[in-house]
């Protein structure tokens, strides 16, 4: 019986390409994850402080433009021709810095430019947050700190009303929470889009653009709606991660009695390492909200200008050229319909439209009265009325004045 030998396998030059392409691949995988994790993790660290906090709102806001570009080229015809993103934002200086995701401190390298050297280089993406994030938690401050303050003002007098039985006056309290509260409640209708428009223009003063974001609101407010709700849901954890260090004790082997004879020292260590691992949650929360909200802006302005309901006019520089080189700022108005059906269409969304906006004070009112509840279950003083971490800035820290 003759033993047949076999030829030994020819390896082609296509299938070593194939594996060494797919080890860079992996290379690049494990690198992207390493990227990603520094990212998560300074992002945390800079929840710790109000400081910090500002760098992490910058930090977003430039985030929440890239996603608003990248948005805008998924609706193009270079996407649905083979097109990449990376080779168009790099085609062209003025987007070239949103060839990757913003980095917490150096400048990335860009292709088009030169980008600056030294220190300048070291420091640009650390200034950039900075700049960002103190234009965009002004703005903010400017629509949402008002309602915050009265909110406040109405439970202090409400204590002092309740200890000093002063029933004459017993009507203030309630009746200036219910002003703060509703106060904050209709900035809340306009905040989340004008945080993204803000974002995406880079232009503090796009934020005041009540007539634009306005028809925004209204055209996509199925999307608007559905963003509140977003917001409540994710607000309750991060409520209970405010209160939750008044009852450590009682989750704990050790009684009250046997914690306050601890160290301060101790106690704060404690308290640092669970605030820490609390923006583990806080952090991804209020970026995911804006990304959010920044698909939601720019699927609803790419929508008005093909309607002809927003003049590219009406836009700001970078959002003009951005679209122009997507070629998507040409109005691109639907068939014609008879007149009829065009009132019964324009009443019905009116309807919906009002419709919405009741379900939307209903829903931020919910994300409103967990504040309340939480201050009930544990007092955090004044900053916990003035800083709501998801709409403002992502701290939630506080270290009893006890223990510093």
């Amino acid at each position: 019986m003759n033993a047949t030998l076999e030829a030994p396998p020819i390896i082609k030059a296509g299938a070593a390409r194939t594996f060494t392409e797919n080890a860079r691949a992996g290379v690049r995988r494990v690198f992207r994850l390493l990227i990603f994790v520094w990212k998560y993790g300074v992002g945390m660290l800079l929840c710790q402080s109000l400081v910090g906090a500002v760098v992490v709102v910058g930090w977003t806001y430039r985030l929440m433009q890239r996603m608003a570009w990248r948005r805008w080229w998924e609706r193009s015809d270079l996407r649905r021709n083979g097109g990449h993103f990376l080779p168009f934002v790099e085609s062209d200086e003025t987007t070239a810095g949103q060839a990757r995701w913003p980095n917490w401190l150096m400048q990335p390298t860009v292709v088009v430019g030169t980008p600056s050297r030294g220190v300048r280089r070291w420091v640009a993406s650390l200034w950039a947050n900075v700049r960002t994030g103190v234009q965009g938690i002004f703005n903010t401050w400017v629509l949402t700190l008002p309602g915050c303050l009265l909110m406040a003002f109405s439970w202090y007098d409400g204590w002092n009303n309740s200890f000093n039985k002063g029933y004459e006056q017993a009507i203030v309290g309630p009746l200036t929470g219910v002003t703060g509260l509703l106060l904050f409640l209709l900035a809340m209708f306009y905040v989340p889009l004008a945080q993204a428009r803000q974002a995406v223009t880079g232009e503090w003063t796009s934020f005041y653009d009540f007539r634009l974001i306005g028809r925004l609101i209204v055209r996509r407010w199925p999307a608007c709606l559905g963003l509140a709700i977003l917001y409540s849901l994710a607000s309750v954890p991060v409520q209970v991660l405010r209160v939750l260090p008044e009852f450590f004790p009682q989750f704990g082997e050790q009684s009250p009695a046997y914690v306050a004879t601890l160290p301060a020292a101790t106690i704060t260590d404690d308290l640092n390492s669970y605030f820490f691992w609390s923006a583990a949650y806080l952090f991804p929360a209020f970026v995911v909200l804006r990304i959010i909200a920044a698909r939601i802006y720019a699927t609803g302005l790419l929508g008005a200008v093909e309607a002809g309901v927003i003049s590219p006019d009406a836009l700001r520089v970078r959002e003009r050229m951005v679209l122009e080189r997507l070629n998507l700022l040409q109005a691109r108005p639907g068939p014609p319909r008879h007149r009829l059906i065009q009132l019964a269409a324009k009443g019905a969304r009116r309807l919906l439209a009002a419709s919405a906006l009741l379900a939307m004070l209903l829903i931020w009112f919910s994300f409103g009265a967990q504040i309340y509840i939480a201050q009930f279950l544990h007092y955090l003083g004044g900053t916990a009325w003035l800083n709501q971490p998801l709409v403002q800035l992502p701290w939630i820290r506080i270290i009893p004045a006890a223990l510093n």
